[in-house]
């Protein structure tokens, strides 16, 4: 088990309680981390949305609500009623609700319509020709009242104030005339009747009068015949029993012409009032959250359909009570017409039997008890008459039970649209989408960006960052016939420089100026690599990546001096025969070089170079050649590594990036392990993933990961890389030293 090992197997020291709490803090920077380089989306997607908000309400036009108040008392009944049986309200709310719901009807809302377009003020809006809209009745029934506040809202204030009062009157008007209609039916019946019982009675003194006449009957005493009491006792009784069927009759009637759900019986019986409370209940709670949800939710197709089957229950009960209830008063009614028609029968006989008497004076005081019962019952029916009259005179405004307690006046402002909520709405709303989008954005982002997503997705070690720069690179200018344009390319145009020095030759940093923050990252990644490889393995290390332009030349080459550093001898193999590129870094010639000894054209000596940093040397590529691949699977190539081993103490080959290509992997078998590079927070995962895939099947071992051209200001594994040192750095002799007893 390596050191590097060991020390990711070992726990730090400490109780659970403060793994958690590193655990928690751990997630903090993590999200911290994604929100914070894309804060700016909030910001925007926030002003924009509290800006279309402002200026949705800053270009509205006001609107203008105003309210009325009406007192809706329970229904006296004035109209004509001949049973003697109180109405009763058993369901407290049932008129109640009638009322709101004929407030809110279409019909009467149309009656209003054409009572303002004929108002004054209808008119002058018209021809002003104003643009206004009405929107309303507002009705809001106050609890524990009988009060109802109904308003409209429109963008005239006249309108609204206007059309609350028509709507009162004609609502007044309304419940005028459907009452008046409860008793036309009965009026109307009462009417022929009085007409049928005055021709009669004329006829009947007509008759009285010629008969007493031609017997010359002048007074007939009561005590004449008991045939004549028995005659006048059973036409009393047949004068009752019409009274009763005219009563009868007329309720028959009144309630033929009648809705069901306005019978006695229907208000007052107690199960149709619960399934109405129960049906006002389910009613309320569905125009609420009607405000919320759409008709289609299932919450509110549940309620609908428990309204529809309380509505269809309702009119059942409602039909069969009055049903019953019709079927009884036609049944007493026709009870009372067979009484009276019996009555008339023994009247009749009675009257024959007086009239086989052959008395005169009999049958004269017969014609005059007839008469006599005639009149009482017309004038029975003349007063019921009178009644109905004065009836339909109550019935006035005065007498109404609706009351208009408050008339609606002209608004002096227009109502608040919400604007402090509609703004605070706009920039939650504005808040939640924004980040909202970050986080889509950071699930769609598939990128490698810091050692944390090294470590979790790639499952390998982060050996460090290196930071961005927008340098392009000079001497670096080439063509791949198989990668096209690569890192640097000399088709990129010239860079805005911002920083000369760095961007001069970001690929010998490390010893342009070795005080930077790139070449204490670099300090840091070899100390990372000491750490990796045992003291008795191969220091051979290649150098990849998943694809081109990622700098891993730039990364190789700076490692490589940064080993330097150390006074040790430190050699760069430019493995990549199909693209070099390090002997135009180091300004050396490529006419020999690992392809030219690997096919015996030149000596070792001759390959090895010099250049112009201390220990550091390089072996060129050389001459490209047609088989590259068969060249370093070859035992010549084990060989030339063995033997350049023995003059240097350190080797790093920089070799193709892992695409498409064998180069990389088999230059990866003669070395200890691989180095991959990896463009932060561009190169995608799976690029590297597959990368890392590929290696693991030829079982080359992987050193760990360097993030290349990390952007913005982070921190990983303890260090900021945007740190400056504010002294010069120099490698002292003791650091081999140091450097040593780190890889014992």
């Amino acid at each position: 088990m390596s050191v590097n090992e060991t020390f990711q197997n070992t726990e730090p020291p400490g109780d659970k309680g403060s793994l958690s709490m590193l655990d928690d803090k751990f997630h903090v920077e993590k999200y911290w981390r994604i929100i914070k380089p894309r804060l700016h989306i909030v910001i925007i997607i926030t002003l924009i949305i509290v800006a279309a908000a402002y200026i949705n309400l800053s270009t509205k036009t006001p609107v203008y609500e105003a309210f009325g108040l009406l007192m809706i008392e329970p229904e006296n009944r004035n109209a004509i009623m001949f049973d003697s049986r109180p109405i009763s309200y058993g369901y407290r709310n049932e008129y109640f609700n009638t009322q709101i719901r004929i407030l809110q009807s279409r019909s009467l809302a149309k009656v209003v319509k054409a009572g303002f377009e004929s108002s004054p003020t209808g008119s002058a809006l018209k021809k002003d020709d104003a643009e206004f809209f009405i929107l309303g009745p507002i009705v809001k029934p106050l609890e524990f009242t009988r009060l109802v506040e109904v308003g409209y809202k429109s963008t005239d204030p006249r309108a609204a104030a206007e059309s609350v009062n028509i709507l009162f009157h004609k609502f007044i008007d309304f419940n005028l005339h459907i009452k008046s209609q409860s008793s036309s039916n009965a009026a109307n019946y009462i009417t022929k009747q009085i007409e049928n019982l005055r021709d009669n009675l004329s006829q009947k003194e007509q008759e009285m009068q010629t008969y007493g006449k031609r017997k010359e009957l002048f007074y007939v005493s009561r005590e004449d015949s008991t045939d004549v009491e028995k005659f006048s006792d059973l036409n009393k009784a047949y004068t009752a029993a019409q009274i009763v069927r005219v009563n009868k009759e007329a309720v028959y009637q009144e309630l033929k012409g009648m809705s069901y759900g306005n019978f006695p019986q229907v208000k007052k019986d107690q199960l149709i009032s619960n399934l109405k409370n129960t049906y006002s209940t389910l009613e309320g709670e569905y125009k609420k959250k009607s405000q919320i949800f759409k008709s289609s939710y299932p919450e509110m197709t549940q309620l609908k359909s428990q309204m529809d089957t309380l509505q269809r229950r309702i009119g059942e009960e409602t039909r069969d009570v009055a049903g019953k209830t019709l079927k009884e008063v036609r049944s007493e009614f026709q009870s009372a017409k067979k009484k009276e028609e019996s009555l008339l029968n023994l009247l009749n006989q009675q009257k024959g039997l007086m009239i086989s008497s052959n008395s005169s004076a009999i049958y004269y005081k017969t014609l005059g008890i007839e008469v006599e019962n005639k009149r009482s019952l017309l004038n029975f029916l003349v007063r019921k008459k009178n009644e109905s009259k004065l009836s339909s005179q109550l019935d006035g405004v005065e007498t109404s039970n609706i009351k208009i307690i408050d008339s609606a006046e002209v608004p002096g402002k227009p109502i608040d649209a919400g604007a402090k909520r509609i703004l605070l709405s706009a920039f939650m709303l504005g808040i939640f989408l924004g980040f909202g989008l970050i986080f889509l954005v950071d699930y769609l982002d598939r990128t490698i960006k810091d050692p944390e997503d090294v470590k979790t997705i790639l499952k390998v070690p982060a050996l460090g960052i290196i930071p961005s720069t927008d340098a392009k690179l000079q001497n670096s200018s080439y063509y791949n016939p198989y990668y096209g344009y690569g890192y640097g390319s000399g088709k990129n145009k010239k860079p805005k420089d911002k920083n000369p020095d760095i961007k001069r030759d970001i690929e010998r940093i490390n010893f342009i100026d070795p005080e930077s923050h790139f070449s204490e990252n670099y300090r840091t990644i070899r100390t990372s690599i000491l750490l990796s490889i045992p003291e008795k393995s191969p220091k051979i290390v290649s150098v990849s990546s998943a694809q081109p332009s990622e700098g891993k030349t730039a990364t190789t080459i700076n490692l490589a001096i940064s080993f330097s550093q150390l006074g040790k001898r430190i050699l760069i193999i430019d493995g990549d025969m199909r693209k070099p590129r390090i002997h135009k870094i180091f300004k050396i010639k490529n006419s020999l070089g690992l392809s030219s000894y690997l096919v015996g054209n030149a000596k070792l000596t001759e390959i090895l170079q010099k250049t112009d940093i201390p220990n550091l040397f390089v072996v060129p590529s050389g001459p490209p050649p047609p088989n590259p691949a068969e060249l370093i699977d070859s035992e010549v190539m084990d060989t030339t590594l063995k033997k350049l081993m023995q003059k240097v103490d350190f080797i790093f080959i920089d070799t193709p990036p892992l695409v498409g290509i064998v180069d990389p992997i088999l230059l990866g078998q003669h070395a200890f392990g691989m180095m991959l590079v990896v463009w932060a927070g561009k190169t995608h995962r799976n690029a590297v993933e597959k990368a890392l895939e590929e290696l693991n099947k030829f079982n080359v071992r992987t050193i760990g990961v360097v993030l290349n051209k990390a952007a913005g200001k982070k921190k990983g594994y303890g260090y900021d890389y945007y740190y400056s040192y504010g002294y010069k750095y120099k490698e002292e002799p003791e650091a081999v030293g140091r450097s040593a007893a780190v890889r014992n």
